[in-house]
């Protein structure tokens, strides 16, 4: 029976990772920043629930002993700066800490409970594409996943010689708290191409920047 470590399951996408890997028969340990986020879970087969956050180690270490097959990493925020003279430098610290630094600090904490031939994934956004950058705007958030695609090829390449493949997912413009009512994409449909995209990784394959259709997106 394979397990899964998601990383931020508090609402949302990550919820969905939990509770369709678990309905699938997976042993799921999931994690939330509050005791009263892991209430929903109470009674759900096949979830263990436990609180961490990224950005302190100390909480990541002390999770439960859990030999995963894959670990997501979904924990991350927004931010919306119009233009360079809206950046706040504590904000901006914050973004990139929880959306850069925090994945890192996860795998990390948790790279010796990840089985070799596994596989590691963190949520990353096309708006982190220095490629695809035609809008401006949203400094933090941006620089955040373009400095994340950078440390999860760099963790790719590092842990190649122990076979995990590490990828890099756009999950689409989601209809999320983060993503508004606007967004297209419905969460069951992203998790559920994620999921593909996931299951399709090859062991030891470099990191991929790829859409929750599989779809390859440039760097």
């Amino acid at each position: 029976m394979p397990n899964v470590i998601v990383i931020g399951a508090s609402r949302g996408i990550g919820r969905e990772f939990a509770t369709r890997y678990a309905a699938d028969g997976w042993q799921v340990l999931a994690t939330v920043r509050r005791p009263a986020d892991a209430a929903q879970f109470d009674g759900v087969a096949g979830i263990t629930t436990a609180i961490a956050d990224t950005g302190d180690a100390a909480s990541l270490v002390a999770l439960p002993a859990f030999a995963a097959d894959l670990i997501v990493v979904n924990a991350g925020v927004g931010s919306r700066e119009p233009g360079v003279a809206a950046i706040d430098p504590a904000n901006w610290t914050h973004v990139m800490t929880v959306n850069a630094l925090g994945p890192l600090l996860v795998a990390t904490a948790l790279g010796d409970r990840l089985k070799d031939g596994g596989s590691f994934v963190a949520l990353s956004s096309l708006m982190g594409s220095i490629a695809d950058n035609g809008g401006g705007g949203a400094y933090s958030y941006r620089m955040s996943k373009a400095a994340l695609n950078m440390g999860l090829q760099n963790l790719a390449l590092e842990w190649r010689a122990r076979g995990i493949a590490v990828a890099a997912l756009h999950p689409g413009w989601v209809r999320t708290d983060m993503g508004g009512s606007n967004a297209p994409v419905e969460i069951a449909d992203s998790v559920a191409g994620m999921r593909e995209v996931i299951a399709g990784l090859a062991a030891g394959k470099g990191a991929g920047f790829v859409d929750y259709r599989g779809k390859a997106l440039d760097w």
